[in-house]
């Protein structure tokens, strides 16, 4: 099967050309890389576009969820790969979700939560702090207990869907919040979901976009906390 791999970017300078590099190493001439340029105001977009790729740039910054579903709204492959645009997360284990969806399959996450078999820890404090690894797992935790599910890692953007499944969900949210629309719509739908053992790096260059905002975390956590409830009482 060809495969899209949609990465949506916002000043991510000194981290996309050298992300792009490394995805490219895993990808076969059927297959395509899709950069959506989030309306960055660095050199990101100069960056991407010395690659190879097909880099789409949006006029203005509309978020993170806009830029998934402008990503996904041209992606041609019969699987969409998400990853993020920091290079935390790792190119050669795209095949490690690919390997799930070929078992049958619909939605594979690259949890960097769930417990490897041979206890390997899989990131350091730096790659994930502290405060966001509690906020995840609280947020993932309430997810569970509402939908009676066993996900490990809510929040991932590391991951693989079979692409026909994926248009399916008439997504909606234009910020960090897409990550827990995607996941309780496909409850929804009764996607195949499974969660695979992925790594997690310290970021070479810049800071994390989700929280360098006067209040970031607690803005987030109400936004997410908002999408929760929406798909509890509304999303069937």
């Amino acid at each position: 099967m060809n495969k899209s791999v949609i990465v949506p970017v916002y000043n991510e300078e000194g981290n996309i050309g050298n992300l792009i590099d490394k995805i490219n190493l895993y990808l076969n001439d059927n297959d395509e890389l899709i950069v959506v340029n989030d309306g960055s105001t660095d050199n990101t977009e100069i960056e991407a576009k010395s690659k190879k790729c097909n880099l789409i740039s949006l006029e203005r910054n509309s978020g993170k969820g806009f830029a998934m579903r402008r990503g996904i709204e041209i992606a041609k492959g019969n699987l969409i790969i998400f990853m993020g645009g920091d290079g935390q997360d790792d190119p050669k284990e795209i095949n490690i979700l690919i390997d799930e969806i070929n078992k049958g399959n619909d939605y594979v996450i690259g949890s960097r939560f769930l417990i490897n078999q041979d206890s390997e820890n899989r990131y350091s404090s730096k790659a994930i702090l502290p405060v966001n690894e509690f906020g995840n797992k609280s947020i993932t935790f309430i997810i569970n207990l509402l939908f009676k599910k066993k996900i490990t890692d809510s929040q991932s953007e590391f991951k693989c869907f079979v692409s026909e499944k994926l248009k399916k969900l008439n997504l909606e949210c234009n910020r960090f919040e897409i990550e827990t629309e995607l996941l309780i719509k496909s409850f929804r739908k009764n996607f195949k979901i499974k969660e695979v053992p992925v790594h997690r790096y310290e970021r070479k260059h810049g800071i994390s976009k989700l929280f360098n905002v006067p209040f970031g975390r607690f803005l987030f956590g109400l936004k997410v906390l908002k999408t929760i409830l929406k798909g509890y009482i509304f999303w069937r």
